[in-house]
């Protein structure tokens, strides 16, 4: 009994580190594109004050070829973030919190067991609690009920069985 909760209890530690790994993986790959995004961002930002103001600088003047430049770039940039923000989970993410709740089901179940089991005990422990007070406080009675009266009716069922044998 309590090997099934050790037992249950590692696996729910195994499907709570798999879950985690998981998240932790889902985690890495926002930040690494968010990280990208923000890269790209600030080089951006950056060449589009200079690249738009030399490059636009003849047909839109020095202003509008500087925000066109910039206005691109922070495009990308909020695209590599909508991506980023897609990125979700695969299909074993389900399995692990499958596990997860197995175990735990498990877990329960045998918690239900162990508890039955003491409460059993302890039901015993009170009867002879009480059979133990009762030959205390009436030594005859008690004798004779958890004694004597098995003995006899042993005795009986015995010369009984040896008269029908005979």
């Amino acid at each position: 009994m309590i090997d099934n909760i050790v037992r249950d209890l590692q696996v729910l530690g195994k499907a709570d580190s798999l879950i985690g790994r998981i998240w932790l993986n889902v985690m890495a790959r926002r930040f690494g594109l968010f990280a990208l995004a923000g890269l790209v961002g600030v080089f951006g930002l950056g060449m589009a004050n200079v690249a738009g103001f030399y490059g636009l600088q003849q047909s839109w003047g020095p202003v509008w070829a500087a925000a066109i430049v910039a206005v691109a770039d922070l495009i990308i940039a909020l695209i590599i973030v909508f991506l980023g923000r897609s990125i979700r989970p695969g299909p074993e993410i389900e399995l692990a919190f499958d596990v997860r709740k197995m175990a735990l089901d498990a877990i329960q179940a045998d918690a239900r067991d162990i508890k039955g089991t003491v409460d059993l005990f302890g039901e015993q422990i009170r009867q002879t609690k009480d059979t133990i007070s009762g030959f205390v406080h009436r030594p005859l009675d008690t004798a004779a009920e958890h004694l004597l009266v098995p003995a006899v009716l042993s005795i009986v069922r015995g010369l009984r069985s040896k008269k029908e044998k005979a």
